[in-house]
């Protein structure tokens, strides 16, 4: 763990062991508000969402303040150093208030008189989740004293995990959402829904499902009932996209959810290309947003590289440099993570 002290340690182990039971985005975010004051000094622990011009969308915070605080935040989070550093700079690092401003300009704000004054607290730190341009996602904690470079690199190390912690409980939750449409009879929504069991025998298929099957199958005689070959290594655990299929009418894109012995899989067409604009809108770079996209579409290395005219070396490199700024370790993860950074977006 790099050096950090032990009760950083303990704290780092603790908050990794609570946040992955999450069971959906909302028990994710209210979990995060549980545990952190536990880990690190915290007087106020807040989750917000908030929107290019620095307004909150969504504002959870524990303990509770009174309306007027409340209020005082929504007319002054925008003058937030840490707001204006995260929506300027999209840096994914852990930062105090004091790592982006001077602490005497800071209490000079209308948001420090207003709402750190009567909150109790003076510093504040932060750090944020991937999301795409239109949203800020991110989880602060504030205190009378200033934070440690410790309890800092905490959250570093932290991050990572609470990006992998909220893809899953967000795959979780469409878990859930499938099968409680399923059994409200999902043929009347339209989706396409193959369910099938621990030994790939279809139980359950939509009617749009079975059309999904029916192209995927198309020449080789009729749809069979169990998982065609060509999907079962498909759809990475998680709800991660997998590679497109190519079928008779153009690509479907696969998710795989599993719950219990079952194994859910989602069909969506891909009639248009990811905007590389949001890809470049989590914090990277033009060429690293282009290798992303290349990845969410499940092509290879080699691929790749041919298709972007460098060298599979250089996607490498571009791959590790986007892997840093998104938090993860691999190329699945990086793929969820923007798949869920993506949806956060378009669900807001």
């Amino acid at each position: 763990m790099g050096g950090l002290p032990e009760r950083e340690l303990n704290g780092l182990l603790e908050l990794l062991g609570e946040v992955h039971h999450a069971e959906d985005v909302e028990s994710f975010r209210t979990g995060l508000l549980d545990v952190i004051p536990r880990v690190l000094p915290s007087h106020c622990t807040a989750y917000n969402e908030i929107a290019p011009d620095g307004s909150p969308l969504v504002v959870m915070v524990d303990p509770v303040p009174d309306a007027a605080v409340l209020a005082s935040w929504g007319e002054f989070s925008w003058q937030s150093p840490l707001i204006q550093w995260h929506l300027q700079h999209r840096d994914p690092r852990a930062q105090r208030i004091t790592d982006v401003a001077s602490h005497e300009a800071f209490r000079a704000t209308d948001l420090y008189r207003e709402v750190f004054v009567p909150l109790g607290v003076a510093h504040q730190m932060a750090v944020t989740l991937p999301a795409p341009p239109t949203l800020l996602i991110g989880l602060t904690v504030a205190h009378p004293n200033d934070y440690t470079d410790a309890e800092r690199k905490l959250l570093d190390l932290a991050r990572p995990h609470l990006i992998q912690a909220r893809s899953n409980a967000a795959a979780r939750q469409r878990v859930r959402e499938v099968l409680a449409a399923v059994e409200r009879g999902l043929d009347d929504a339209g989706d396409a829904i193959v369910v099938a069991d621990g030994r790939d025998r279809i139980e359950f298929a939509t009617a749009a499902g079975r059309e999904a099957l029916a192209l995927l199958s198309a020449g080789s005689g009729p749809v069979a009932s169990e998982v065609p070959a060509g999907l079962r290594d498909a759809g990475g655990e998680g709800g991660r996209p997998s590679t497109e299929l190519t079928t008779a009418e153009g690509a479907l894109s696969v998710r795989r959810l599993t719950t219990g012995d079952l194994a859910v899989y989602v069909f969506e067409r891909r009639g248009t290309r990811i905007s590389r604009a949001l890809l470049e809108g989590l914090g990277l770079s033009p060429r690293e947003a282009e290798v992303l996209e290349q990845l969410m579409g499940g092509q290879s290395t080699q691929a790749t590289a041919a298709a972007l005219g460098i060298s599979p070396r250089t996607v490498h490199k571009h791959a590790e440099n986007l892997y840093g700024k998104l938090g993860v370790h691999d190329r699945i993860a990086a793929v969820s993570a923007a798949w869920a950074a993506l949806d956060a977006g378009r669900s807001r």
